[in-house]
């Protein structure tokens, strides 16, 4: 079931843990849908949704609106909510409620349609499609007690005017922050601060180096994924190794927003 998590990207789960997910659940794919229209554009997307249960498998379909906080974490509002609300020009197609028997599958269109009075100063608008379980089915917690299990599983609109990818992203601040006191796990952590100055959505990726410019000792971190919408600000964090040995460090992120000739290298000296 883990695969489902990563495979939709949003999953919000009621009452249950990971080891009673299989007992209800659903597949859908894909997990993102991206639309390049102009005023009064219309087009038309699949998903195919599945029941890999044993049992029938009630779904009610509801838009939302969505977007990112500081730290690249989903925020979901009510449809209407945001200025860069895509909700209104979603619709789902045969409907908004249907039954999955057991192993079977099935394909819904999607319709998005802009309005010929949208507001095209709002480079991307966005949508979060949900599909809800309806009839929860039966699992046991860890203490042995029955409980209801029940999935609700997200899907992104995205949708952008520009036909070319307008992509940029601006660094405004490289810190790196000393660990608390008693944290024995990390050395504490770089801080990167992200503007996305484009007109699109960013899937990109920041490599992490760190360099002890008295040994010569080198040491990749862990390589992140970042996203953001335009006009968004992100902070991204690494933890750094625990025990760090004493001296002068440079820490080097190169940071890729797009094609791969898009990137950006920023260097920090820092010291432990």
């Amino acid at each position: 079931m883990k695969r489902i998590v990563f495979c939709v990207f949003c999953l919000a789960i009621i009452g249950l843990s990971q080891n009673l997910m299989a007992q209800a659940g659903m597949t859908v794919s894909p997990g993102k849908l991206y639309y390049k229209l102009a005023v009064g554009g219309t087009a038309t997307q699949k998903i195919v949704v599945s029941n890999p249960n044993s049992r029938d498998l009630e779904i009610g379909l509801s838009l939302n609106d969505w977007d990112y906080d500081s730290l690249g974490n989903n925020q979901t509002f009510d449809a209407g909510t945001l200025k860069t609300s895509a909700a209104d020009w979603v619709r789902v197609m045969p409907g908004s409620y249907f039954t999955l028997r057991p192993g079977e599958k099935r394909e819904l269109d999607v319709v998005f349609t802009v309005p010929a009075n949208a507001n095209t100063e709002i480079p991307v608008h966005t949508a979060m499609l949900f599909l809800t379980q309806l009839n929860p089915g039966d699992g046991r917690a860890a203490d042995g007690t029955s409980i209801k299990v029940s999935v609700r599983m997200g899907i992104k609109i995205y949708h952008s005017f520009a036909q070319a990818d307008e992509r940029d992203i601006e660094v405004i601040n490289f810190t790196d922050v000393l660990p608390l006191k008693d944290d024995k796990t990390t050395g504490g952590y770089l801080e990167l601060k992200l503007s996305n100055t484009g007109k699109q959505w960013l899937e990109g990726k920041i490599k992490w180096e760190i360099l002890n410019t008295q040994t010569g000792e080198k040491k990749k971190l862990e390589d992140q994924e970042i996203f953001s919408l335009p006009g968004d600000q992100r902070l991204v964090r690494q933890n750094l190794p625990p025990n760090m040995s004493k001296g002068k460090y440079t820490a080097t992120a190169v940071i890729n927003y797009g094609d791969k000739d898009q990137l950006k290298l920023v260097e920090l000296e820092f010291q432990r």
